[in-house]
């Protein structure tokens, strides 16, 4: 059977060439929304983190309030809660690292010991001599890492800076987060309010779903390989668990950071065996979590194809750095919300379009006919 031939009219062309002028106006979109992105990183990092500390205690503000609270002082109540978990959850790794520093840091010491005794007469013959290198380029280098470090001092000032533009957004939110979104809404046209207003609303509820589900599931994994950590008699337990914890909130990546992190530490602490038994615990909770954690508890509404979210994470990633790769997913998340709600309006305006438009065909016939019929009948008396 021979394969129909492919003609390349000009109407063929013309469409080609209006479909590649689309997708570059697509691209230079893009290009030109990265690019403010990353100029305008020092507001949209805060504001985004805002958003999602909004996300994580509007339904703390929302439980108040419906009990007939003052929004202020729900509000109130919603930062003293969280700044209590909050608080006390880094005071609590901060004293456990501290009681645990002497002895983690003679193992370190230790295996740091046995890397150098096995690269001075392993197998690498001129291993020790690499060794000797890198120690020989960081004593030479020391005004290099001495600027190094003084630029981290920059960088911990802009974090700073960034930490009360976000804390004063997070509040603002709290407090009159509904008085903003409907002035947002005052622009619009109403038949467009309603889209926007739907849209905005199913992007947010999206991201307080991502944000619940993957708190909770952060949570449950932070258990369940702190409680084996615990098993086995591995020190720092606790902070392990704890940046397994803060790890979940990056999907795939996190997870495998603090994993490995949990079994090296696993190894050098108490030896092969001990590390074998932690990976197994940290394999079997991340595949509870992926098979029957994320897909019970987030359900379909915003549940994103793990292909989705892996392409997410290495754009953001690759463009923001842990701010992109930890802001990727509840962004995808919020868009596809907005995409949702906007064909939902879409789809519902052509079933209405479809539906009046037999209702005023049927109506025009017979009215024509009788219009008809009273005209002839009108001649028929003239004659």
């Amino acid at each position: 059977m021979s394969e129909p031939a492919v003609r390349f009219t000009s109407g063929t062309l013309r469409r080609a060439a209006v479909v590649a002028a689309q997708l570059l106006v697509l691209f230079a979109a893009l290009w030109a929304l990265r690019n403010v992105t990353k100029h305008l990183s020092y507001v949209l990092i805060p504001l985004f983190t805002a958003l999602l500390l909004t996300a994580m205690l509007e339904p703390v503000v929302g439980w108040l309030t419906k009990r007939r609270w003052p929004r202020s002082l729900a509000v109130l109540a919603a930062l003293v809660l969280g700044l209590v978990v909050v608080g006390g959850l880094v005071t609590f790794v901060v004293f456990s690292i501290i009681d645990s520093y002497d002895e983690l840091r003679l193992r370190v010491l230790e295996s740091i010991e046995r890397v150098e005794s096995w690269l001075a007469q392993g197998p690498f013959p001129r291993s020790g001599e690499l060794l000797g290198r890198v120690q020989e380029w960081l004593g030479g280098n020391q005004g290099q890492v001495l600027t190094q470090a003084l630029t981290a001092f920059s960088t911990v000032g802009t974090f700073l800076v960034g930490l009360v533009i976000a804390v004063v957004l997070f509040i603002m939110f709290l407090y009159a987060g509904p008085r903003l979104w409907a002035a947002t809404l005052l622009p619009w046209r109403p038949s467009t309010r309603v889209v926007v207003d739907d849209a905005g609303r199913r992007a947010y509820r999206g991201v307080v779903l991502y944000v619940r589900v993957t708190a909770l599931v952060a949570l449950i994994d932070a258990l369940g390989i702190g409680i084996g950590l615990a098993v086995v008699g591995v020190p720092l337990a606790v902070p392990l668990a704890a940046l397994t914890f803060i790890g979940g909130f990056i999907p795939y990546v996190g997870a495998v950071v603090s994993g490995f992190l949990a079994v090296a530490v696993t190894l050098v602490s108490n030896g092969l065996v001990a590390a074998l038994i932690i990976l197994g615990v940290v394999l079997a909770v991340q595949q509870l979590e992926g098979q029957v954690l994320h897909p019970l508890l987030q359900g379909s509404f915003s549940n994103l194809h793990p292909a989705v979210v892996l392409v997410a994470l290495v754009i953001g990633g690759a463009e923001g750095g842990i701010a992109g790769a930890l802001f990727a997913v509840p962004v995808v998340a919020a868009v596809r919300g907005v995409v949702l709600a906007v064909a939902e309006h879409h789809a519902a305006r052509e079933r209405t379009e479809e539906q009046t438009e037999p209702e005023t065909g049927t109506g025009t016939g017979p009215d024509t006919g009788s219009r008809a019929g009273d005209a002839g009948g009108s001649e028929r008396g003239q004659r």
